[in-house]
């Protein structure tokens, strides 16, 4: 149940992230996952026992039908577990018979209309964090009485998690004690409801009440109470671990001489030395007293080992000589005998070599601390330390051919997953974006199509939306989405399509506009992609399709991103199967009265028609063109109500002036004769009389451009913006 990792997210409970991808989705709520948040829940402190508890007058309040609860937090402050807690007690209480996430959508507004028909339900609404180009709009909080007028009706319930800050900005005309103060809750009572929950007999009094114990609780927030938790489990399962197999070799006349005994004040210093990262022993380590001082070799072997924990240790060993050279700029020849051995190596960093041939250190975390050492005892190799570490799970042959072992997979992803967190932590913590910089361009060289791409996108994807590292990923990744390299730039469009775009739309839809402006050709699929999954939000259909327009006009981007998105919208999903194409489904669904629906505008549609027209006219040619015109003519044949919004945007894209006018015309009568009969089409006398209509209305549109007066044909509607009355005179003639 508990998240341990090189960087917590500012979430109290760890399960959170085993349920991210469905509480993305907008499934329920797990209800496992509720009744664990209300068992360990701990209730805000009151000073005075007598006075009602903050909590329970929440949970009061919210039994009520229709009520809505603002929670305003800052992130790492249990607001989210907050939330669960009321939420499970509403559901177990029968009072509520589900709950739902909700997403906020990609407009700055909220409508009512986006609250779902259940009945019966608990809702929780996370407000996307206000950024420079994107705000919460100010009336939230006075529309709130018209979401609790749609509650009421279905007997639902609502919880809103926001920030002070972004509150204090938004809540004017809220209901009154909508955002009540719920207190804070004592790091001691947050450690003794996880540890019992974890093990219902664990000396709770005997460890918190310790005297080294106690200050490590004083003023921490949730998440480093509970990473002070699975410190002391950790150690209390590792004593008990070792009585058992104490009593068993002594039941078996075994017993070796010297085993150590793990005391509980041991078990207690350890938690102690492990909470501070063992700072002062590795010290003694690095500078030891006895007039001989370390080698970078040793050093060097050290932080290999506590990188590559669970490798075999001949790779270690060729890795902490490859680190060497690269971080003193002198080889290490290690492939003779003039360096200290393995076992030497070994001994000195007081390592265990196991059976299977890793080397396993006794301290717990111990491994954690020693990057974290060299870190901050050494700032100016971190630029060397840094791609070292990005390459460390990229497949290298060499390294273990000499020593005869080979890395596993699985051991090289699990590597993987410790150098990206690595990375991001200090990327996080220090505000700098060359950890992750240098994570996702040697992976993104490494090749997009191999495991350790995806690993890079999935750390970015889950830092963006979790509470402690969203502020400054989000910042990060709407500076890479405006440089030129195509790895900053592919990781921000795969973003973008994930967990991010999803949770915060907007934010995705300003990001990929960026990235669209660069053109670059590394990133057009990808983008195509983001295109697709982002229309799924009704929400930021009007937002993504005027940017799609916008670059269809663009010349810099028109043959390229433009292309490519109207294209992706233009066709079904994959290309080949049947059904109705975003674009036109958008015009069949029956929502007049949604405040979300749209309708793209048929000079949208003229615009990226008149654009696939153009490639497909050009000296390659493209056939995507064959398959747009194919499923919209088809779409035009199965569903009357349709034929004229194909028909309008076909005939305009092609009235245009000039000579380009015939060539677009005789590209699409092409296109739709194909559509009539071709290869592995056979000939079909509905669809020959649906052709034959559509040349007759293009024939018909020609003979009125022809006849109409050269100095107005400039502005008629087929026309782009900017024709010049020179162009017209020549298709006149």
């Amino acid at each position: 149940m508990l998240q341990r990792a090189f960087i917590n997210y500012g979430e109290q409970v760890g399960t959170k992230h085993v349920y991210e991808q469905t509480l993305d989705s907008h499934a329920p709520i797990s209800p496992e996952y509720l009744a664990v948040a209300r068992e360990v829940y701990a209730e805000p402190h009151r000073e005075d026992r007598l006075a009602p508890s903050p909590f329970k007058q929440a949970l009061v309040a919210l039994r009520a039908s229709g009520s809505a609860l603002v929670i305003s937090r800052p992130p790492n402050s249990s607001r989210t577990f907050t939330a669960y807690a009321l939420l499970a007690h509403l559901l177990d209480d029968g009072v509520i018979t589900e709950v739902r996430p909700l997403s906020f959508g990609g407009s700055k507004h909220f409508p009512t209309r986006r609250l779902p028909h259940d009945r019966q339900c608990g809702f929780l609404l996370e407000l996307p964090p206000d950024e420079d180009d994107f705000a919460v709009d100010d009336s939230f909080g006075g529309n709130l009485h018209k979401l609790v007028e749609r509650l009421q009706r279905r007997d639902c319930r609502l919880i809103v998690l926001t920030r002070p800050e972004q509150w204090r900005r938004i809540s004017h005309g809220a209901p009154d004690g909508v955002a009540p103060e719920l207190g804070t809750v004592r790091p001691r009572n947050i450690a003794e409801r996880w540890l019992l929950a974890q093990e219902a007999e664990f000396p709770t009094d005997l460890w918190l009440d310790h005297k080294d114990i106690r200050p490590l609780l004083t003023s921490q927030a949730p998440t480093d109470v509970l990473n002070l938790v699975y410190l002391m489990l950790e150690q209390h399962r590792a004593a008990q671990s070792a009585t058992l197999v104490a009593a068993t070799e002594q039941a078996l006349g075994q017993k070796r001489e010297g085993s150590p005994r793990l005391t509980f004040e041991k078990q207690v210093a350890n938690v102690v030395a492990a909470h501070s990262n063992w700072e002062n022993a590795l010290y003694r380590w690095h500078e030891p007293l006895k007039g001989r001082s370390r080698t970078s070799f040793e050093r060097n072997f050290l932080l290999a080992a506590a990188v590559l924990r669970g490798d075999p240790v001949g790779h270690v060993y060729a890795k902490a000589a490859e680190l060497t050279g690269q971080l003193d700029g002198e080889p290490v020849e290690v492939d003779g005998q003039r360096e200290p051995g393995v076992i030497a190596m070994t001994r000195a960093i007081s390592a265990r070599r196991e059976d299977d041939g890793t080397l396993t250190f006794t301290r717990p975390h111990w491994d954690d601390a020693v990057i974290e050492y060299f870190w901050n005892d050494r700032p100016l190799a971190r630029t060397t330390f840094l791609g070292w570490l990005a390459q460390a799970p990229v497949v290298d042959t060499n390294a273990s051919k000499e020593a005869l072992e080979i890395i596993t997979r699985d051991g090289r992803l699990a590597l993987a997953e410790r150098v990206g967190q690595f990375a991001l932590r200090w990327a996080v913590r220090h505000r700098r974006q060359t950890p992750l910089e240098r994570i996702v361009e040697e992976w993104y060289k490494h090749g997009v199509a191999k495991e350790l791409w995806p690993l890079a996108v999935e750390l970015l994807d889950s830092a963006a939306i979790h509470a402690a590292s969203a502020p400054y990923i989000h910042s990060m990744l709407l500076a890479w989405s405006s440089r030129s390299q195509p790895h900053l730039q592919r990781a921000v469009v795969e973003v973008c399509t994930g967990a991010f775009g999803r949770r915060h739309t907007a934010k995705a839809l300003r990001r990929l506009r960026n990235v669209a402006a660069q053109g670059h050709p590394d990133v057009i699929d990808t983008l195509r992609e983001a295109v697709r999954v982002l229309w799924e939000d009704a929400t930021v259909r009007q937002m993504l399709f005027g940017y799609v327009v916008d670059w269809c006009k663009a010349e810099k981007t028109s043959q390229t991103v433009g292309h490519r998105t109207f294209t992706a919208l233009a066709l079904n999903s994959p290309p080949e199967s049947s059904g109705i194409p975003p674009l036109l489904q958008a015009i069949t669904e029956e929502n007049p009265d949604e405040e979300d629906a749209f309708r793209p505008t048929v000079q949208g549609l003229v615009t990226g028609w008149r654009t696939l027209l153009r490639q497909a006219a050009g000296p390659t040619g493209d056939r995507d063109l064959d398959k747009a015109v194919f499923t919209w003519l088809d779409a035009a044949l199965e569903r009357h109500e349709l034929k004229s919004v194909v028909f309008d945007a076909l005939r305009q894209a092609v009235n245009v002036p000039g000579p380009e006018g015939p060539t677009l015309r005789e590209t699409l009568r092409t296109s739709a004769q194909w559509w009539v009969q071709g290869q592995d089409r056979p000939y079909s006398k509905e669809r020959e009389d649906l052709k034959r209509e559509l040349s007759a209305l293009l024939d018909q549109d020609l003979i009125a451009r022809r006849n109409q007066p050269i100095a107005t044909q400039s502005s008629s509607p087929g026309a782009p913006d900017g024709e010049s009355h020179a162009n017209g005179k020549a298709d006149a003639a």
